[in-house]
């Protein structure tokens, strides 16, 4: 087996996000010695990094690619690796790790590490937001604006997002968008858009309890326009009797969607871009190879 691990040195919250990077580096080495595996650790410096690392190490011929960030970093690394016959991995680092919470990874990293040396493989879908793709959830409206005020934070964490999320509530103004999810055509303003191909946004917000990463489709999760009184009682459904009808939120599987707008603030597995006019939503499934326990 060759595997290289791709390590974002400041993912992560707390003490492990001011952790040196060196440290990270020299554990993962470690491991890959201690397994007898052919493996390579690099360190990422800026965005966009970890894309590049991780289609060197496609173009190399590597079995696994493994991930050590957040959802970000793993998006990231998981690009070069769709439609090959790499697999990915992941080492949790992040500050919510939506995806390896659905993959059911360790947090622990050398567990984690145990996992990507010697787990099993499968296929995972891979959704695609206009020309970006997602592993876990993509969004446009609400929580995307609240992901792009956590990223500029640099305070990491569920305390921190929850406190983001409370306060841009309030100030928070709904979008006129106009709607394809399925057979089903809408209009008008919506506070949230997302797509969820795992479950969760991560740190137990469960915005898609029956999703599967596995199964062809991408769950679609429409919440319409209000007060801010009205947008907390619907999130209540995040915690509380999650699969339970709430008034003002549309819930679909789909295969494809689509999504009409002047501004579209969009978010792709927590990373923020804007856009305009028309996006497509899609399923390539089963497109990427994964390692998990």
């Amino acid at each position: 087996m060759r595997i290289a691990v791709i390590i974002n040195p400041v993912a992560g919250r707390g003490k492990a996000r001011r952790a040196a990077g060196t440290e990270r580096a020299q554990l993962a080495s470690r491991l890959v010695r201690q397994a007898g595996v052919d493996g390579e650790v690099a360190l990422t410096r800026a965005p966009g990094h970890a894309s590049a690392l991780a289609r060197q190490f496609v173009e190399a011929r590597f079995d696994v690619v493994a991930a050590w960030g957040g959802d970000g970093t793993v998006n990231e690394v998981a690009g070069p690796l769709v439609a090959t016959s790499t697999s990915l991995a992941i080492v949790p680092g992040g500050s919510g790790d939506g995806l390896a919470h659905g993959l059911g990874i360790p947090e622990d990293p050398e567990r984690a590490l145990a996992t990507a040396f010697a787990g099993l493989e499968s296929t995972v879908d891979v959704g695609f937001l206009g020309d970006r793709h997602f592993l876990n959830i993509a969004g446009v409206g609400f929580d995307a604006a609240v992901g792009e005020r956590f990223n500029r934070s640099g305070r990491h964490g569920a305390v921190s997002y929850g406190l983001h999320a409370l306060s841009l509530v309030w100030s928070y103004t709904c979008v006129a968008y106009r709607l394809r999810i399925g057979d089903e055509e809408l209009a008008g303003p919506r506070f949230l858009v997302a797509f969820a191909n795992g479950r969760e946004y991560g740190n137990g917000l469960i915005i898609a309890p029956d999703a599967r990463l596995d199964d062809g489709f991408v769950n679609a999760v429409v919440v319409a326009g209000g007060s801010p009184v009205r947008q907390c009682w619907r999130a209540r459904r995040l915690f509380w009797r999650r699969l339970a009808p709430a008034e003002g939120v549309l819930r679909s599987t789909v295969r494809t969607a689509q999504i009409t707008g002047e501004h579209l603030h969009c978010h792709v597995d927590g990373e923020t871009f804007e856009a305009s006019g028309t996006l497509e939503v899609r399923v390539e499934p089963g497109a990427l190879r994964v390692v998990r326990p």
